[in-house]
Order: C-alpha cells, then sequence, then structure tokens
C-alpha cells in the first residue's frame, strides 16, 4: 500500500469503525481525534519533512494522521540554518499543527557537534571555531561520523552559542519545548587544552560526567528563566551505564528524562544501532532514575534505519514497550532509511493509541 493510500485508509478506519470510542472532533478537516489521557505525551518526530521542499497538502495530510492517533506534538528538527534557510517552511508546520490541536517541539539538531536530531551534517558553529574541538588523548581532534567535530564544552563561546541560539529560536518560533537528543558527550572523554584546564583529573571518567551533565543544567536554567512556560527534554543512549544514568538525571532544569532505542528487550535479536541500546529491560533504567528526580520519563522508539526483517520483532515487543508507559513517548513519522515504511507504520498505527489508554 502506498504511502498517501495508507493515510487515507487509516484516516477512514479509524474514524469511521470506531476503533476507538474515546474520540473528539476537530475543527480542521472535521477529523476525529483520541481523547488524550491527562499526563501522557504522544510525540511525532517529524524530520526534515517539507523543510526545503514545501508542498502544504502533502503536510495537512500527515499531521492529520498524527494527529488521527492521539499524537499530541510533533517534533522538528532545527540546524543552526534552519534559522534563516527554513523560516516560512518551520511557521506553516507549527500553524497546521496548531489546527489539528497539537504543539511543536524543537529538536536543536547537531549544534556544535554536541547534538544529535537531523540531518547528518557538521555544525556551522563547530566549523568556525576550530580552537576548540574536543580532542583524543594523544592530542588528535575526534572525529564523529554524523556530526563532524565537536566543540568542548569547556569554551565559554559554547555555552554562550547554546544560550543565544535557544533563545532566537524560541523567540523566532512558537515551539512550546526543546529536546536534547543524545547529548554526544556522555561516553566520550575530551583531551583538549580546555579541558585540561578545568577538570581536575583528565582521566576521570566521571568527572568528565558531571561536567557535561552541568553544562545542560546551565543551558536549561537561562531557557527557564527566559522562557518559563517551555518545557525541557533529554534522552540518551538507551545502553548507557547506571553511573551516567545517576549523573544526568540530576540535571538541573530538565522536566523529562529518557533515553532511545529500538523497541524490544535484551534478550531479543534484532538488528540494533548500538549494542543493547534497547528499551526493554535497559530503557526501564530511565523510567527509574527520572521518577527518583522527580521528573517526568521519556522513551523514543527508534523505528527507523531497521532491518525489514525487524518489523516483525516490533509488531510482538511494542505492546510491551506501551504497557511500560513513560510520561513521554516518542516515534519516528516515516523515517529514512526503511524497505517497507508503510508496514512500519501501520504497526506504530496499530498499538500507538493504547499508549493513551494504558495507566
Amino acid at each position: 500500500m502506498q504511502r498517501r493510500k495508507f493515510i487515507e485508509y487509516l484516516g477512514w478506519s479509524t474514524s469511521i469503525l470506531g476503533i476507538w470510542p474515546w474520540l473528539y472532533r476537530s475543527d480542521s478537516d472535521h477529523i476525529l481525534i483520541p481523547k488524550r489521557t491527562e499526563g501522557k505525551l504522544l510525540n511525532a518526530y517529524y524530520f526534515r519533512a517539507h523543510m526545503y521542499t514545501m508542498v502544504p497538502k502533502q503536510v495537512r495530510e500527515d499531521l492529520k494522521w498524527m494527529a488521527s492517533i492521539g499524537t499530541k506534538a510533533v517534533s522538528i528538527a532545527v540546524l543552526e540554518q534552519d534559522l534563516w534557510a527554513a523560516e516560512e517552511n518551520i511557521h506553516f508546520i507549527i500553524r497546521t499543527a496548531k489546527e489539528f490541536g497539537m504543539e511543536t517541539f524543537a529538536v536543536p539538531s547537531r549544534w556544535a557537534g554536541l547534538v544529535a536530531g537531523s540531518p547528518k551534517v557538521p555544525s556551522h558553529f563547530s566549523v568556525r571555531h576550530p580552537d576548540i574541538w574536543v580532542k583524543k588523548p594523544n592530542g588528535e581532534i575526534r572525529f564523529n561520523k554524523a556530526n563532524g567535530v565537536i566543540c568542548s564544552i569547556h569554551a565559554p563561546e559554547t555555552k554562550a552559542f547554546f544560550k543565544t541560539q535557544s533563545e532566537k529560536m524560541l523567540r523566532m518560533f512558537d515551539f512550546k519545548s526543546v529536546i536534547w537528543d543524545e547529548p554526544k558527550l556522555f561516553d566520550v572523554m575530551d583531551y583538549s587544552d580546555l579541558a585540561r584546564k578545568k577538570l581536575k583529573d583528565i582521566n576521570n571518567e566521571k568527572e568528565h560526567q558531571q561536567a557535561f551533565a552541568d553544562f545542560w543544567s546551565e543551558v536549561n536554567i537561562y531557557i527557564k528563566e527566559e522562557f518559563p512556560s517551555v518545557s525541557t527534554h533529554m534522552f540518551c543512549y538507551a545502553n548507557l551505564s547506571q553511573q551516567v544514568i545517576d549523573i544526568a538525571s540530576k540535571i538541573e532544569g530538565l522536566d523529562y528524562f529518557g533515553c532511545d532505542g529500538r523497541p524490544w528487550g535484551t534478550q531479543d535479536i534484532g538488528q540494533e544501532e548500538q549494542k543493547g541500546k534497547v528499551l526493554l529491560g535497559n530503557g526501564e533504567r530511565f523510567i527509574k532514575a527520572a521518577h527518583k528526580q522527580e521528573k517526568k520519563s521519556l522513551w523514543l522508539i527508534e523505528n527507523h534505519n531497521m532491518d525489514i526483517k525487524d518489523n516483525s520483532l516490533m509488531d510482538k515487543r511494542l505492546p510491551e514497550v506501551i504497557e511500560k508507559a513513560p510520561e513521554h513517548l516518542i516515534y519516528y513519522y516515516y523515517p529514512r532509511n526503511l524497505a517497507k515504511p508503510e508496514e512500519n507504520m501501520s504497526i506504530l498505527s496499530k498499538y500507538l493509541p493504547q499508549y493513551l489508554k494504558s495507566e
């Protein structure tokens, strides 16, 4: 079934057949939207869609489908250059999402090489600041195949950049939340001269991790001071150590904390982006840590870049993922690098509405 046919079919089946009796009617396009359980946040990662080629009709079709399964937020990746190169595109997505009763969240992408997001490109800021790049123990530049180079958090310029860039973005657009996607230095040690001057023991892994957490606390607090109504979210790799989880979960000014991983467990045999980067088993540590620190929990379902044979595994395990009921659950809408994207999305549409009813 082709993508547009699939969207039309889902819209018809969910509203006409009454799969979800707990629906209310939206004024936009007269669609039926599932009532949202208080405290549950279902979020669609809508990455790079219509950021440089804008087809309004397709944007409306996409957002209408998301709303029909109870999605409350739409998250879009924001590169540094998007603030001047895709301004109208972003405004249109935000306006249209609002028509369907959804908020729009920002996912700062590749900023200073310190976060993920989309696409896999180097940061403009990083390219302009070669003097503050993260280094290996031997003094070589640490290169990341997704981000290129990474800027040291110990440079005043890096902190200033995150604060000013975040403020500029939030003043330009009606984003309700900011998501820090896979911060890159919780499992990487910085041996730059800047780090050597700041840290007491350059070889102490925990000291590096605490410094990285402190960096995010400072950025979050700044955002909260300037934009009190904006919520802050962070997720890390599900396979990180318990030591990292304990440190990162204490980041200040953070409302939601969690992880991303494949929607199955450590005992399953599926293609993983990293060994042990799965939600069931490893991911549950993040829910526990978030609640311990009086934060809300977050899981991102990594249904992108999946081997076609793993669709059946996702179909089998996704109900268990839903049952864990993190307060914030994110899925990828038609993500990258799938042989059968319709099959992938069909599995999600079958189970995600159950999340809103889970307690």
